[in-house]
């Protein structure tokens, strides 16, 4: 069975690259264009993994991810923060949010997959 990844991301460009990596990856992406409905979505898809993007229009992805870490139904899920911002200062803010794991947009296919890879460790 194929691991599910809930992908958080606005970017519609980024929503169909990272989907259709995860697809070549063997995933089974679900892909959340709103991040206002980030913890609904995942206690409803019961993710294996989630991705939040952290510069998002309405709730920051620190945000979101912090919310999916302070719930209980939630919490366990590993979480990938993708974003442009590359500082040691904006890495440590995405594993302060509590992320599990960093990665700085853009990426390549195979860096990207072993990231997912190592996240599901």
């Amino acid at each position: 069975m194929k691991k599910r990844i809930m992908l958080v991301e606005d970017d519609p460009t980024h929503r169909k690259l990272y989907s259709s990596w995860l697809k070549i990856g063997g995933y089974d992406p679900r892909v959340i264009e709103d991040e206002r409905g980030a913890l609904d979505a995942a206690k409803t898809i019961a993710p294996d993994a989630i991705i939040v993007d952290i510069r998002l229009p309405n709730v920051s992805g620190l945000d979101v991810i912090e919310t999916l870490k302070g719930a209980p139904a939630t919490r366990a899920i590993p979480v990938m923060a993708l974003t442009v911002l590359q500082s040691q200062h904006d890495m440590d803010a995405c594993y302060a949010a509590g992320a599990d794991a960093f990665v700085s947009k853009p990426d390549h296919i195979a860096s990207f997959l072993d990231k997912v890879s190592d996240l599901l460790r």
